[in-house]
């Protein structure tokens, strides 16, 4: 076990300027990581930097290869959907039980902090995903997701979305999980909060104060946000916006339209990033400027909306 076993958990700070998908959400890519004694152990993301991947897991505490990981890659025909899940288990390090944990902290040895959040700007209506469980002695799981807001006058940041779902049954074939997001200010994010966690009387703040069964485990698949409904897809006209995703521009072909256009995009949380016109049926935009992320793209005319749809920039 690490010598340091009593960490601090405070929120990650950061401003985005567009809402982002949950990166790695199924769980697809996973890298080998070095922790301070040199040990190695396994945690997803699809950067060798550990601290920018959005999902992570506790593994870094634990001393590979004389601890069992929280956390393990699982491939072929245990997987939903693609090629790979994730299991988080409940294990033991010492007298510390360590939750299997699978969300958006960042574990820092030398300060022996966990550092929750990622940045995040969009709003969406719920988090969802597939599982599976296997309780021991009547444990629970959790699923838990936060959005918070940074105040700078007053330098403190306030939580004004949040949903939390707490499982004990056990189940043994694949079925979904949704945690609605309820937010209590219009105010556009700034960061989120992921947890999820095999034993839900988990405690990130003082890992002694974690409650739960050893061995509890957690299986996972296809983790994503929800968004409304009326953001996703509209069209007047019958449209084609290629390519999606982008990462240098966007074209939308409309059928049967030979008028002024005018295309704009939005991010997830209602922001204009961009405006752009055209005539005839056919009207582009360069999004090389924009930061990676989700964001709402609109063409209309002077007076009628023509298309809306979700697009993705990638760099």
């Amino acid at each position: 076990m690490k010598k340091a076993i009593l960490f601090i958990s405070t929120l990650s700070l950061g401003l985005s300027l567009s809402a982002q998908p949950i990166v790695n959400g199924d769980v697809e890519s996973w890298q080998s990581f070095n922790d301070v004694l040199g040990s190695s152990y396994d945690d997803l993301g699809p950067n060798a930097d550990r601290s920018t991947n959005f999902l992570r897991t506790l593994n870094a505490i634990l001393e590979a290869p004389l601890t069992q990981q929280s956390a393990f890659k699982v491939t072929g025909q245990a997987a939903y959907s693609n090629t790979s899940i994730v299991v988080v288990t409940s294990m033991v390090a010492g007298a510390i039980l360590v939750p299997g944990y699978l969300g958006t902290g960042d574990v820092d040895i030398a300060a022996a902090t966990i550092y929750l959040g990622r940045p995040y700007t969009g709003r969406p209506t719920g988090m969802k995903g597939m599982y599976r469980y296997e309780p021991v002695n009547g444990d629970s799981a959790a699923f838990y997701c936060s959005f918070s807001k940074y105040d700078a006058l007053n330098q403190t940041s306030s939580i004004i979305g949040e949903g939390n779902l707490v499982v004990a049954a056990a189940e043994a074939n694949w079925i979904p999980f949704q945690v609605p997001i309820n937010f209590s200010s219009t105010d556009a994010p700034d960061s989120t909060n992921i947890i999820i966690s095999s034993s839900a009387a988990y405690d990130l703040v003082n890992l002694q104060g974690s409650v739960g069964q050893v061995n509890s485990a957690l299986y996972l698949d296809d983790i994503s946000f929800e968004f409304p409904a009326s953001i996703d897809t509209y069209s007047e006209v019958n449209a084609l916006v290629y390519p999606n995703p982008s990462a240098d521009e966007i074209r939308v072909q409309l059928e049967n339209v030979q008028e002024k256009l005018r295309l704009r995009l939005y991010t997830i949380s209602g922001q204009q990033v961009l405006e752009t016109q055209g005539a005839g049926n056919e009207i582009s935009a360069t999004v090389s400027g924009l930061p990676s992320g989700n964001y709402v793209l609109m063409v209309q005319t002077d007076f009628k909306l023509l298309h809306r749809s979700l697009i993705s920039v990638q760099h």
